[in-house]
């Protein structure tokens, strides 16, 4: 069991390998920020992850026959797929990034509102993951459109709620069906919110200690290489003011021993990380 269970991890991670080098590659290669690296591989987890928790639901739809919401999650996996490409092809990351918070945001909208304007966590949750998408993925501008295009969104469903203006829609699914739906989905969010921003912040954090680690190690360079300068001149000096006292020159001697005193004050300086005057 166990042996299975191994190969099937291994499979999988091959997998997901084979697929994150073939989206992001060509993107990573076209960049050395390692945090523009990190973001191209976030924005990949989270159309892969996405996807994936899309595939059971996909199926179970199909098994039942609901071909109205089998035509959604086709569409929602479809674009996702389409951004996939674009990263693969070497489009600009904010415009992949785009087209997935606005997939997030707008379809979950459309279907909302077939659905009787449903505003229950099964489509909170994805506008809050796009808005936050365009954050991580874009900038804090990206995030406050979409923020602003989800706030017009439920200012008119407050308004034809609040005002009973009927909307001759037929619902998609029934109450069962959401009911029964709305565990799986909210735990596949939180799979991909934990993965995506979780592995996302370690990467960051990976990050930052290796930029600590290197400038440490170019700090430990550039002080060895300042100090056997100042400890040549001082083995240099320490010739001279042998030579000087054998020969009785007392003042050329006192000049030497003078200089050697600075050189050891300038290389305590470099030791204590201070500029030398």
């Amino acid at each position: 069991m166990s042996a299975t269970i191994s190969s099937i991890r291994r499979l999988s991670n091959t997998l997901y390998s084979i697929a994150e080098t073939w989206v992001t590659g060509r993107l990573i290669r076209n960049t050395s920020c390692p945090y523009e690296q990190a973001r191209i591989k976030m924005l990949f987890d989270y159309l892969f992850f996405y996807s994936l928790v899309l595939l059971p639901i996909l199926g179970a739809v199909v098994y039942q026959h609901d071909w109205p919401n089998a035509f959604v999650t086709v569409s929602f996996i479809s674009i996702f797929v389409l951004c996939a490409a674009l990263m693969a092809s070497g489009v600009n990351l904010a415009i992949a990034g785009t087209v997935a918070a606005l997939n997030t945001l707008v379809i979950p909208m459309l279907s909302s509102f077939t659905n009787d304007l449903d505003v229950s966590p099964i489509y909170a949750i994805p506008w809050m993951m796009a808005c936050l998408l365009g954050f991580f993925v874009i900038n804090l501008r990206a995030a406050l459109g979409l923020s602003s295009m989800l706030f017009l969104y439920l200012g008119l469903v407050a308004l034809i709620k609040i005002n009973h203006i009927p909307v001759l829609l037929p619902p998609t699914y029934s109450a069962m069906d959401k009911y029964v739906a709305t565990p799986f989905l909210m735990a596949g969010y939180m799979v991909v919110c934990l993965r995506v921003w979780g592995v996302y912040y370690l990467n960051i954090t990976r990050l930052e200690q290796k930029t600590r680690l290197e400038q440490q190690q170019q700090f430990t360079a550039m002080i060895n290489q300042k100090l056997t300068k100042q400890f040549l001149l001082v083995k240099g000096l320490s010739r001279s003011g042998k030579t000087e006292n054998m020969e009785g020159n007392t003042e050329m001697l006192d000049a030497c021993f003078s200089e050697i005193e600075k050189q050891c004050d300038t290389a305590i300086q470099y030791l204590d990380g201070a500029r030398p005057e």
